[in-house]
């Protein structure tokens, strides 16, 4: 994988986000801080897939398409 790195990061941060919600349903934060959070997640998640879609695939997964 070529960007190994910058998907590791996002992933730690993903891990932060979803930290930082269960604080938020522990402290019964307002509903609107829970929504900032989850759109936060639900960006990181939409960016690892795009980074998925763009690394070519190896000719094992290919076999397993077929």
């Amino acid at each position: 994988m070529r960007n190994r790195n910058l998907a590791f990061k996002k992933l730690e941060t993903l891990e932060a986000t979803l930290t930082t919600l269960l604080q938020i349903v522990n402290r019964q934060s307002p509903i609107e801080t829970y929504k900032v959070n989850i759109g936060k997640a639900q960006g990181l998640v939409e960016d690892l897939k795009d980074m998925v879609e763009r690394e070519p695939m190896s000719p094992s997964e290919l076999n397993k398409l077929k």
